[in-house]
């Protein structure tokens, strides 16, 4: 009985040492898309808080490129130690994965789900230059025009919000693929595209400015951000009430006790409240959840953006 006490203890000896030394060295926190992106600004903000909190060394690394599949493979194929995570979200584990013919990776088998940072809403935006001023005008544009106008995306999950639209606007004007929202916003700027699927956050700096104005949200209500504007779903345009999300998820098989280390600091992170309204400011909205809730939370957004890219027509490429 005695011996048996013994090495059950010594059982315990790696998860207490991991528990109590996790991290011990910079954390490689892989971000899938540019430097500038919403996504980008959401990381930087929570993993500061983490940083403060914690003490721990976590340096970003921005791989953007194939709608994020670059940087979300190289986490896939990461040693499960806690060191390599990445920010997860809508483009890289619920729509980007089903837009793919063919993946280096398993989304649903090769990841491990630690939090949920926030989710966001996407909208419809145009240059402030354009006399076109509601998604009415826009559609009797675009029929009047058919094979001139065209609108851009600079991440999956705006591709497929794009395509909706398309679809259930009677439309089929041609989606222009950039490397990132911003690389987006700069052609709709210059005139090269005519309108742009985008976060909030990507967009919000435009949008103060004047430069670009909104017409629609893509989201199941309002944007407290921007309640002026409608929703697709007021203006009569049906199944575009789809909401982004941002997490931060690693390799699988990761120990249960780096996965609470993360799911414990991203919410006690979430709980302040200036990190709260920074994330507001920036047209995001923080929300804590378990790892139980995250995972489902994860697979059930898989399973609705599916339906979505399905019902719009969109082929895997």
């Amino acid at each position: 009985m005695r011996t048996r006490a013994i090495l059950f203890l010594l059982s315990l000896v790696p998860a207490l040492v991991t528990a109590q030394t996790y991290p011990d060295k910079p954390i490689h926190f892989i971000v899938a898309f540019p430097p500038g992106s919403g996504t980008d600004t959401v990381a930087r903000l929570c993993l500061e808080e983490i940083r403060k909190a914690t003490g721990a060394v976590i340096v970003v690394d921005n791989r953007p490129g194939a709608l994020g599949q670059i940087g979300t493979d190289a986490v896939a194929k990461a040693p499960p130690d806690g060191y390599t995570v990445m920010i997860s979200s809508s483009a890289t584990h619920s729509s980007g994965p089903q837009l793919a013919k063919k993946l280096p990776y398993d989304v649903i088998k090769d990841f491990t789900h630690l939090a949920l940072f926030a989710k966001f809403d996407v909208a419809l935006l145009m240059s402030g230059a354009q006399p076109i001023r509601s998604v009415k005008e826009l559609v009797a544009e675009a029929r009047r025009r058919p094979d001139e106008l065209t609108f851009g995306y600079g991440s999956a999950t705006a591709q497929v919000i794009g395509s909706t639209f398309n679809r259930s606007a009677g439309l089929q004007l041609r989606g222009v693929p950039y490397k990132g929202q911003p690389a987006a916003l700069n052609d709709l700027l210059g005139g090269q595209i005519n309108y742009v699927m985008v976060d909030l956050a990507a967009g919000s700096p435009h949008l103060k400015s004047g430069k670009l104005v909104a017409l629609a949200i893509a989201a199941p209500k309002r944007s407290s951000i921007l309640p002026n504007v409608p929703t697709f779903t007021e203006l009569g345009v049906k199944d575009v009430e789809l909401q982004g999300w941002v997490g931060v998820s690693g390799p699988a098989g990761m120990r249960r006790e780096v996965v609470a280390w993360w799911n414990t600091q991203v919410n006690q992170a979430l709980g302040r409240k200036e990190l709260i309204d920074r994330l507001n400011g920036i047209a995001f909205e923080a929300e804590a959840l378990t790892l139980e809730l995250f995972n489902a939370f994860v697979r059930a957004q898989y399973d609705v953006w599916g339906s979505r890219i399905r019902a719009a027509g969109i082929e895997p490429e």
